[in-house]
């Protein structure tokens, strides 16, 4: 089968995934096991955690890259990637490469 271009590709625990279309218009994490945005990554939430409040966060990955940040959840909405944790909410920024 040939390549096609104009997927989106993203990586999850090595695994390359190959989408058409980013993610529907609004999508948690969890119960969803993974989000692709717009510009084709892969986002979930990692293996590693902390108990913080009675509540359980765990690292925030995209493309398998541990973005230094702790969520108990992880939302995509309206093309934007958004993370709630004990520092409240935050959106990735695109410009940046990071979470403000």
């Amino acid at each position: 089968m040939p390549f096609d271009s104009g997927l989106l590709l993203g990586r999850l625990n090595g695994t390359v995934y190959r989408r058409e279309n980013p993610t529907e218009a609004y999508v948690e994490v969890p119960p969803a096991r993974l989000i692709t945005d717009s510009d084709g990554a892969t986002w979930t939430l990692g293996t590693q955690y902390i108990f913080h409040n009675g509540y359980y966060e765990f690292n925030v990955l995209r493309n398998d890259v541990d973005m230094d940040e702790m969520a108990k959840k992880i939302v995509y909405q309206k093309g934007r990637v958004w993370i709630f944790g004990s520092s409240g909410w935050k959106h990735f920024s695109r410009a940046r490469r990071s979470f403000i």
